[in-house]
Order: structure tokens, then C-alpha cells, then sequence
């Protein structure tokens, strides 16, 4: 019988059409294989939380998820996922500018965020069939949706778990799980990037990015039985254009720099870790002899992590260019765009950026062929 399999991807706004693309590749070479593609456990944190959804919705066929994905992403432009006209724009600016100024004085706080993202709530409703959710799982097509968010009332990171009612839960201190039906609302909050994005309100707390917190975002999939992992990550293993760029100016940061070094720490190194991690686990596991397998809890995890072969960062600087004009003003009243980079990259929600994910996406899944065909027969 095969292993329980998982899929973990991860966050990174627009990045996010990378993951679709690897899965595009998965795709094809099930179908040159004849060996059928079945995700028992969907994990995801940000974009992939969308992501991940989406699949759930259409986990009864696996062919028609990822071209549904292939198309929602395809068709993405910037106005459909954040408010760029004058007037909203302007009041948020202006709301900024207020609080700040007069604060004190009127005991207000500066606004949630940069951005109104009211466009994507309405993409990600029209886009999601919830009922078919719950009805994947009751067919067994599907064993749980894990979407993982941070509360801002205690900075704990809670995965919002939909799935069979003999899956365990768990409470880790700051980590932990509650039983619930995803709705446009839990993906919404984990896709909240901080500053970027607003706050959402689910039930009585505010939440954000499920990436702030989430150290081990492999955990859920784990913790809910999974048996070998698929993990699809965002950002190039090796060093990029942006860090050479870094490195080599020694001038003062800007703040477009700080915030971008924020996002790659805070919201991009936690999968990477976490594979790291299982690799270092698995090497002491292996280490055991066979015979003492039975007295430990430790056993060795299955898994493939998929990230990109080239840097997001930089393609993402060569089509600022298609960012609204007046959010390319506000990106440089931060430094210069190049400073930028990885908050451009989270931002481009723009066909022929996200049409060139997809590809690099589709291209390292292939390349992955043989590694992905290994898997699937675990």
C-alpha cells in the first residue's frame, strides 16, 4: 500500500505561480507514468494557502486542480487581488498620515496596512467550492486541508484543520491546531502579509501571515499522518542577485531593504529550515540499527523539496515596470527598486510574471522526474 502522502507549500504573495508550475510538472509526469497523483494531506501557509484550498476543492481529479490553478493564475492581474485606483489609495495614505500625526491626540493607531486587498477576498470566493471540500473528504478523496495562520493577540501560529474526525490535534505552546471549516475567511488571514496586507478578522481575533510564526511548516502534514511529503518551496537555494547586490554597498540600508530582508527571513527561510531539519533527522533514523527501530517513536520521513532555479528577485526587478504607477511611488519613497526586489516579487500579481513562474516551475519539476516518479511509488 502506498505511503499517506502530504503536500507542503509554502508562502510568498505572487510566488505562489511557481508552486502552480511545479505542480503542472507533476501533472505530466503522472500521466506519462500512469501513476495516479494522490495528496492525502494539503498544507499551506500565504499563497499557498490559496493554493492548497483550491486542490482541496478539486482533489476528486488531480488533472483538473492544477489546470484550474494553471488557469486562475494565468489570469491574474494586479486590480484583481489588491485596489489600485486613486481614491483608495489616497485614503489609505492619508489614514497613515493621520494616525501617525495626530495619534496621540485622537488615540488611533496607524492603518492595518499599505494595501486593500478586498479585490482578492472576492477572487478567492468566486474561485472556492467549500461544500466540495467537505464532500472530497467524506468520499475519501481527501484526508484534511491544513491552513496555517499567526493570532495576533498572542503571536501563536494555528493551523485551522479540516478533515476526517479521527485526525489528532495538538497544542505546542505557540503551536498549535483547531478544528474548523476553511472558509474564505482562514485563507484570507493566512495570506495577510504584514504591513503589505490587511489583518483579517476571523471569529473574535485578528490574524496574519501564516508564515510569521510558522517555523516548522512541515509539521502539520506530519502531525496529521503523513507518511512522505512533497515540498514545494519559493525562493532559489543559492545566493541571488539581490544578496550580491546587498553585499556589495556598503551605504546605509534603506528601508525598502530592511522590510526585504524581513520578508526573506521571516517569511521565506522557515521551509528551508524545516528541510533541513527532516534531512538531519532522517541521517540519525537511517543511523539506528533495524533491529531497534521498534523502541524508538523516530522513524525516517520520505520527502522532495522543490524550489526554484532562478531568482525570483531579479525577474521581478526586470518587470517593475508593470506595477501600478503609484505603487512603484511608494515602493521608492523606500529606497530605490532594486531594494525592492523581494517586495516587488510579492506584489506582481501580473500576467507575463506569473506566466514566467509558471514555466521556471513546470522546467525544475521535470527536471525532477525521475525523484518525483520515486515518490509517487512510495
Amino acid at each position: 500500500m502506498a505511503k499517506k502522502m502530504g503536500l507542503v507549500l509554502s508562502g510568498g504573495g505572487a510566488r505562489g505561480a511557481y508552486q502552480v508550475g511545479v505542480l503542472a510538472a507533476v501533472k505530466e509526469i503522472s500521466e506519462r507514468s500512469g501513476l495516479p497523483v494522490r495528496f492525502d494531506f494539503l498544507s499551506g501557509v500565504s499563497a499557498g494557502a490559496i493554493n492548497a484550498s483550491s486542490l482541496a476543492s478539486n482533489a476528486e481529479n488531480f488533472g483538473f486542480a492544477v489546470d484550474n490553478l494553471v488557469r486562475l493564475w494565468s489570469g491574474l492581474s494586479i486590480e484583481k487581488v489588491f485596489s489600485t485606483d486613486a481614491i483608495t489609495m489616497g485614503r489609505i495614505g492619508f489614514q497613515w498620515m493621520r494616525d501617525l500625526s495626530f495619534g496621540s491626540l485622537t488615540g488611533t493607531t496607524p492603518g492595518g496596512s499599505l494595501l486593500d486587498t478586498a479585490p482578492l477576498r472576492e477572487l478567492i470566493h468566486s474561485n472556492m467550492d467549500y461544500n466540495k471540500v467537505e464532500q472530497n473528504i467524506h468520499a475519501g478523496h481527501l484526508t484534511a486541508l491544513a491552513i496555517t495562520s499567526v493570532d495576533y493577540a498572542n503571536s501563536a501560529s494555528v493551523t485551522f484543520v479540516q478533515g476526517k474526525d479521527v485526525l489528532p490535534t495538538w497544542d505546542k505552546g505557540r503551536k498549535r491546531s483547531e478544528r474548523t471549516s476553511i472558509s474564505t475567511d482562514h485563507i484570507m488571514a493566512s495570506s495577510a502579509i504584514p504591513l503589505l496586507f490587511p489583518p483579517v478578522q476571523v471569529n473574535d481575533r485578528y490574524w496574519g501571515d501564516g508564515a510569521v510564526r510558522n517555523h516548522a511548516p512541515c509539521s502539520p502534514a506530519i502531525y496529521l499522518g503523513a507518511e512522505k511529503l512533497m515540498i514545494i518551496g519559493v525562493r532559489r537555494q543559492t545566493t541571488t542577485a539581490y544578496e550580491e547586490r546587498a553585499t556589495a554597498n556598503d551605504a546605509s540600508p534603506t528601508v525598502s531593504r530592511v522590510v526585504n530582508t524581513i520578508l526573506n527571513g521571516v517569511l521565506l527561510d522557515a521551509i528551508e529550515q524545516d528541510v533541513d531539519r527532516l534531512r538531519r533527522l532522517n541521517d540519525y533514523a537511517n543511523a539506528i540499527p533495524q533491529d531497534q527501530h521498534q523502541k524508538i517513536a523516530l522513524r525516517p520521513l520520505d520527502y522532495l523539496f522543490i524550489a526554484p532555479s532562478a531568482d525570483i528577485g531579479d525577474i521581478a526587478i526586470q518587470k517593475a515596470y508593470k506595477l501600478p504607477r503609484i505603487v512603484r511611488y511608494l515602493l521608492k519613497g523606500l529606497g530605490t527598486l532594486e531594494d525592492a526586489s523581494e517586495i516587488i516579487s510579492y506584489l506582481l500579481f501580473e500576467p507575463s510574471f506569473c506566466a514566467d513562474l509558471i514555466d521556471i516551475g513546470r522546467k525544475d519539476g521535470l527536471a525532477q522526474e525521475n525523484k518525483i516518479i520515486e515518490l509517487l511509488r512510495k
